[in-house]
Order: structure tokens, then C-alpha cells, then sequence
């Protein structure tokens, strides 16, 4: 029983490290490329983007769109982050 809760708790911990907010992340893996506020340095402006939460979810989880089909999805990418991240990217002016 012990083992248990020490494996739950191990669980825990790590699904917690794992799970930042949709800012932290951005900041983390996108911001070098797109700019803190999203106002793009070598990568694209997302400021204020036209592209819905879904194509964000898309471009991130399965690649590109017809608008930029060279667009390689991002290492780590899931449903759940990817959804976050795409929150915040809205999130920006």
C-alpha cells in the first residue's frame, strides 16, 4: 500500500511539472521565434492572427495549414497544451 501512494504521489508531481498555463509555454518553446507579445521576429507575427484556437491546435499537433503546409508540428505538442497555448496566442493584441 505504501508503494502505492508513493508511485500516486511520484504521478502527481510529474503530471504537475508537465502541466504549465498556455503563457508559460508560450513563452518557453514559442516566444524565441515569435516574439514575447507575439509580434514576430524570425518567425511570423500571431498578434492579433486570424487563424481560430483549432488552426492553432492544428498547426501545432499535426503541422502546417494550406497557408503554410511546410510548418512541421511542434516536439511534445498534445491536445491539452496545444489548446492552452492557443488560448494565450488569441490572448495577444
Amino acid at each position: 500500500m505504501k508503494s502505492l501512494t508513493a508511485i500516486t504521489v511520484l504521478l502527481l508531481a510529474i503530471s504537475t511539472a508537465w502541466a504549465k498555463d498556455g503563457a508559460s509555454l508560450y513563452k518557453s518553446k514559442c516566444a524565441g521565434c515569435h516574439g514575447a507579445q507575439g509580434e514576430g521576429k524570425t518567425g511570423p507575427k500571431l498578434a492579433g492572427t486570424s487563424l481560430s484556437e483549432d488552426d492553432i491546435v492544428k498547426v501545432l499537433t499535426t503541422g502546417g495549414l494550406s497557408k503554410a503546409p511546410h510548418i512541421k508540428p511542434y516536439k511534445g505538442a498534445n491536445g491539452n497544451n496545444a489548446k492552452q497555448v492557443a488560448t494565450y496566442v488569441k490572448s495577444l493584441k
